[in-house]
């Protein structure tokens, strides 16, 4: 693990800390497109400041679901994030395709 790494890890670890499960459903399993969005709006959040974590996944039996794994350093840190031009860019892509409104959970770590 990088300095940066451990930097990033025990900044997470702070009472202010988040995480945010985003679960989406699309009409349609993913396609091409979808894929190179999620790829874009990834590569691009993990480069923000205050991202420890942000990874999204689709379902093992269900390729119409994603979930996004997110740990924010603080409120701050995700609401710059919630205004970036790289969100606005993938909710273009994403948005018409969904079956219905984003599940957003938040939640803070214990221990």
């Amino acid at each position: 693990m990088t300095q940066t790494n451990m930097a990033q890890q025990k900044t997470a670890e702070t009472p202010e800390a988040l995480t945010l499960l985003a679960a989406l459903t699309f009409a349609q399993p993913v396609d091409a497109e979808v894929l190179a969005a999620l790829d874009a709006v990834m590569a691009a959040t993990r480069q923000e400041p205050g991202c420890v974590d942000y990874a999204a996944h689709v379902h093992a039996e269900d390729a119409r679901r994603v979930v996004f794994y997110e740990r924010w350093q603080d409120q701050a840190a995700f609401d710059a994030h919630s205004a970036s031009a790289h969100l606005a860019a993938f909710r273009a892509v994403v948005g018409p395709r969904l079956a219905g409104a984003p599940e957003l959970t938040f939640w803070k770590r214990l221990g």
